[in-house]
């Protein structure tokens, strides 16, 4: 028995698989070596930049030691020995610190026989070369020997890396001291950084003395023997660091240039990449120029070779299957045609079966559509008349509370009225005449509120002007007095003298009636009764914070969300209609102010309005 899948033998199958698995290979293995190829390319090309770059940066300064050793004063500062004068002491200082800032270089020095540095560049820096002893440096030794000496290290005083260049002083042809230049190579490390590459100088020991890796720098690429250690300790090349191995494995040779390793990544701190690391002989005798660069791309392009081979496979598997399913379409087709006579027979027998059950399911709808209407309507009556009964609370609600409002206002009038009749009894007129002016203003505050009412739904136009607050706080103050004073309640009030806000004077003083007797209300049952009003000096937005705060048991979380809405109390039922906050939000918002109510860190509530300080010169309407 032949197996089959999808039409297709068994063998036709494992012999696609065997095609596919050798094309794919071929293919990645083709991708991988042209990649690398080109990257070799680029490698060889780096490294021809990188070898003229610091053949130029060597060759700006190589010559200077030699030019420093032929200086007049030079000469004769090292022939004179300790017994140099002052003067001619300054005069190489000065010329060595001129020479050192027009080449940009990090130091030049003079050393004499005994490897002490006698004039440097820096010499009147904190951290000078003067008096330093490097007879045991090579590049010393190197330049009275053989006249000139070359050298990388680390300084033994500032601990900054640097390339040494040094000549011999002579004098009648003996060698009478030495010249020497240290530069820096942090520009060569900055020009030769490039993402995703990494570029080093290897210097005879094997030690990466340049990097554009900084975590590299100071290490080898090969084992140091203890000789070499010795040497290296004994020159302090490396400011008496010890010169580990940098971690790394070599994976196969490329060619007779190139090699493949894994480093550290130091993009990514913990993890290895694969590198194809590249070298060649550097200008300095010795030392050798390398370049790492990331195999990344390569394998994005084996993965690219796959990524077409599968494709095309699928694409010729896809239309093999199409040409294999069509043929087997053809014959369901036929035979389908076949079941297609026996299926209509029987779909008008369903379609007739169907239609008779769809009609009886209409009648059925027909009817509860009418039902529906019927309880629809039925439902609309319910809402009218609920509507209606809502209508008569609300009427009756606004009743008592119009009767809470106008009540304090009321017993202060009772109360100017006795004083005046008392200031007449006394002969005293101009008392009696203010008292009735504050009876009068009552009358209008009590006018205002019943307009207030009646203008509820709608914004009011207010026309602003200055109004100073404490004479507000004052006339609310005076209206409260026999109640602040019959319940002995503590009134704090610090308002900074000359404070004016833009309002309408009637009705600010109706918000801060109503603020107030709120207070006055919450503090009536609690043991302290302190209630402190105050105003800030105007903020850089020229905006004023007026604040009123009590000691009462503030606002519960779930009405002070909704506390500035109608109807809403804190109030016992018949004490308060739930309207009074609500027309102090709208008459503040009709100031452009804003009031915003919050509960105390110590208890009690607290109310601030920002107000509009009347600190312009132009007069503001709002409408």
């Amino acid at each position: 028995m032949r197996v089959r899948i999808k039409g297709i033998p068994l063998w036709g199958w494992a012999a696609a698989a065997a095609l596919y698995f050798g094309a794919a290979a071929a293919a990645v293995e083709f991708a991988w070596d042209r990649a690398i190829d080109a990257l070799a390319e680029v490698g060889a090309h780096r490294l021809d930049l990188y070898a003229a770059s610091l053949k130029s940066e060597l060759g700006r300064f190589e010559m200077m030691p030699a030019i420093v050793a032929r200086q007049d004063s030079v000469r004769a500062l090292l022939g004179a020995g300790p017994a140099a004068s002052p003067e001619l002491l300054r005069e190489v200082n000065a010329y060595l610190q001129a020479v050192n800032d027009e080449a940009g270089s990090l130091a030049v020095d003079v050393i004499d026989l005994q490897g002490s540095v006698i004039a440097a560049s820096n010499w009147n820096q904190p951290l000078t070369f003067v008096g330093t002893n490097v007879s045991y440096r090579p590049y010393f030794k190197d330049a009275l020997a053989h006249g000139s000496g070359r050298f990388f290290g680390i300084g033994t005083n500032t601990g900054m890396p640097g390339l040494y260049f040094a000549s011999a002083v002579r004098d009648a042809g003996k060698p009478i001291g030495a010249a020497a230049v240290k530069l820096s190579v942090d520009a060569l490390e900055s020009a030769w950084r490039t993402p995703g590459e990494a570029a080093m100088v290897i210097d005879g020991n094997g030690v990466i003395v340049i990097s554009t890796v900084p975590g590299w720098k100071f290490t080898a690429l090969r084992p140091i023997t203890a000789q070499q250690q010795r040497d290296i300790q004994a020159s302090r090349q490396y400011a008496g660091r010890n010169v580990d191995a940098l971690p790394y494995r070599r994976t196969g040779d490329w060619n007779s240039n190139a090699w493949l390793g894994r480093f550290p990544d130091w993009r990514r701190p913990g993890r290895t990449t694969r590198f194809l690391v590249m070298s060649r002989p550097a200008p300095q005798a010795g030392d050798s120029v390398m370049v790492l660069l990331d195999v990344a791309g390569a394998r994005r392009q084996q993965q690219l070779a796959l990524a077409f081979v599968t494709g095309a496979f699928l694409i010729a598997g896809l239309y093999a299957l199409y040409a294999i399913q069509r043929r087997r379409t053809i014959a369901e087709k036929l035979n389908a045609q076949d079941a297609l006579r026996l299926a209509n027979d029987r779909l008008e027998m369903t379609v007739a079966q169907r239609t008779a059950a769809l009609t009886t399911a209409n009648e059925r709808m027909q009817q509860e559509i009418v039902e529906r209407k019927r309880t629809e309507q039925r439902l609309r009556d319910s809402q009218q008349e609920v509507v209606h009964a809502g209508k008569l609370a609300v009427l009756g609600q606004m009743a008592a509370g119009l009767t809470h409002e106008l009540n304090q206002p009321l017993v202060a009038i009772r109360t100017l009225c006795d004083n005046a009749r008392k200031f007449v009894e006394r002969d005293q007129p101009a008392q009696a005449v203010a008292n009735l002016e504050r009876v009068a203003r009552l009358v209008d505050s009590m006018a205002v509120l019943t307009g207030e009412l009646k203008t509820f739904a709608r914004k009011p136009d207010v026309e602003r002007v200055a109004v100073s607050l404490n004479e507000a706080v004052a006339h609310a103050r005076l209206i409260y007095e026999a109640r602040i004073r019959d319940e002995r309640v503590q009134l704090d009030v610090n308002i900074p003298s000359g404070t004016t806000v833009w309002a309408e004077s009637s009705q600010l003083q109706q918000v801060i009636v109503n603020l107030l007797g709120n207070a006055l209300d919450a503090v009536r049952d609690e043991q302290k009764r302190a209630i402190t009003i105050a105003a800030a000096e105007p903020d850089e937005r020229e905006r004023v914070l007026f604040t009123i705060a009590d000691t009462g048991a503030g606002i519960a979380p779930e009405v002070l969300a909704h506390l500035f809405e109608p109807f809403v109390t804190t109030k016992p039922r018949g004490h308060g209609l739930g309207l009074g906050l609500a027309i102090t939000s709208r008459i503040v918002e009709g100031f452009g102010a804003r009031i915003a109510a919050s509960n105390r860190a110590d208890g009690g509530a607290q109310f601030t309005i920002e107000f509009a300080a009347a600190t312009s010169q132009r007069m503001v309407h709002g409408r």
